[in-house]
């Protein structure tokens, strides 16, 4: 049975429980169906039976007052047609003596002496390839000498009437039970359909969650048991809440901590490369730089976990303003490399059109890893272009070069931790693309990359939807 409930290895609590009640119900309905039928029926063939016997009785009695034996006995034919008479079957009678021999009747019928101890015997047999119940009396015929002398009265009648009263009766309790099962079944799918609703609200409230929603599950009018199922979710998300916390907490310690001495070490090389410029000491002052960007970089990494969702205070941010004063201060770094950078809005951009709600320093940090990202990997004299533009309800931000490129097969592993595409000999930590996509999930934004491969570019789009609001808290269950 439990088989029954599982299909390709799901399993539905709505139909365990719809089939666990109907179940019985299909099987009671029938057999209280079937019960009353017969119950119907026996009550018919009775009442049936008695008419019959009244047949029976009043030829024994017409004999027995008619002063003859029932060798000489001979009913008139308006008599016979008035008790024989019937509207809807064939009715049949005859006389026979204690030998078996037919002494009188409208139609011979089946007839054997032998096994006839009872004084009224019912039996099923056929007359002229139809269908008849049959009833045989008995009785005793006083002669002048006293002498008893037994015959039987033998009346047999077709079962148009039987036959017929027995459909209606069985279409008349087939029918209210066929509307009864139809009811209840209508009535218990829509019962375990409203008793699941909350669980139904649980599973909506989770699936449109972000994984940056931690915060506890807000229901109202939930019943005891699926309270008790949203209180272990509730505390579930706390744990891991308390949990991502921490660890990032232990990150952005770690990581300050860290801040004070490098910059003491950064000081040092720099007074040592004053004095005297030697190798080992220019290749110490390049492995501290790293070392600090890879620091402030983790910094910025514990900034925009999933639990920043819970303090990040959404507000009105212009992406216009902000891209402009961006591509500013990533401009030395292009001039390096002798990179065009360009910034494009269209050709008549208003910078309404391109706010939105967020956190402008996180997008400004979003914004900087992927132009910082995008000139490390585009080789001298290459182009590097940040580009708005304004959708019907969304605000559109790309990123395009003319660099190495990244395979296709790499398009979701670039967003991993310390992940580095192609060209190692690139100076960087492995976390800028990290941060963009943390950024992008806090602010309900999603992130596409699209490259031909090695040596075609790439082009990062990130896509706003100006719709998204700061949100009131609820109260929680």
């Amino acid at each position: 049975m439990d088989s029954f409930f599982r299909s390709g290895g799901s399993y539905s609590l709505r139909k365990q429980l719809f089939l666990w009640v109907t179940l019985p119900m299909f099987v009671l309905i029938p057999l209280d169906t079937s019960i009353l039928y017969k119950v119907g029926i026996h009550f018919v063939n009775q009442s049936f039976d008695d008419s019959m016997e009244d047949m029976a009785n009043d030829v024994v009695a017409m004999i027995n007052e008619s002063g003859k034996s029932p060798e000489t006995f001979r009913m008139s034919q308006e008599t016979e047609s008035v008790l024989f008479s019937n509207q809807y079957d064939k009715t049949y009678y005859a006389v026979y003596n204690a030998t078996g021999k037919l002494l009188s009747g409208n139609l011979p019928l089946p007839f054997r002496v032998k096994g006839l101890a009872k004084s009224k015997c019912f039996k099923s047999s056929a007359i002229h390839h139809e269908r008849v119940r049959l009833l045989t009396v008995k009785s005793v015929y006083q002669a002048q000498a006293n002498v008893p002398h037994p015959y039987f009265v033998v009346v047999a009648e077709t079962l148009h009437k039987r036959n017929n009263l027995r459909s209606r009766i069985l279409l008349a309790i087939i029918l209210p039970q066929l509307i009864l099962m139809l009811a209840c079944g209508a009535m218990l799918l829509w019962s375990v359909t409203k008793g699941l609703e909350p669980l139904n609200e649980l599973n909506e409230e989770i699936a449109k969650r972000s994984s940056t929603q931690l915060d506890p599950v807000m229901l109202k009018k939930v019943p005891e048991e699926a309270k008790v199922l949203i209180n272990s979710i509730n505390l579930l998300m706390g744990r891991l809440r308390n949990a991502i916390l921490a660890q990032n907490q232990f990150i952005a310690d770690a990581a300050h901590q860290l801040r004070t001495p490098i910059a003491g070490i950064q000081a040092q090389v720099e007074l040592a490369l004053k004095q005297e410029k030697t190798r080992p000491l220019v290749m110490i002052s390049e492995s501290v730089f790293k070392l600090t960007h890879l620091v402030n970089q983790l910094l910025r990494l514990s900034h925009n976990q999933p639990e920043a969702a819970n303090v990040i205070e959404l507000a009105p941010v212009n992406l216009f303003t902000l891209a402009q004063e961006t591509c500013a201060e990533v401009i030395h770094f292009a001039l390096k490399k002798h990179i065009d950078l360009g910034f494009e809005a269209g050709e008549h951009p208003s910078p309404a059109e391109f706010e939105i709600f967020g956190d402008s320093q996180r997008l400004k940090v979003m914004m900087l890893n992927l132009l910082d990202n995008a000139i490390r990997y585009t080789p001298e004299g290459g182009k590097v272009t940040l580009v708005l533009a304004a959708l019907h309800n969304m605000v559109e931000l790309r990123v395009e070069d003319n660099g190495v490129g990244i395979p296709a097969n790499e398009h979701e592993s670039v967003f991993e931790r310390f992940h580095r595409v192609l060209d190692n000999s690139q100076e960087g930590s492995g976390l800028g693309l990290s941060i963009v996509k943390e950024i992008v999930i806090l602010h309900g934004a999603n992130i596409e990359v699209s490259s031909a491969g090695k040596g075609s570019g790439t082009t990062m789009t990130v896509r706003f939807n100006r719709e998204i609001k700061p949100s009131e808290p609820n109260n929680v269950v």
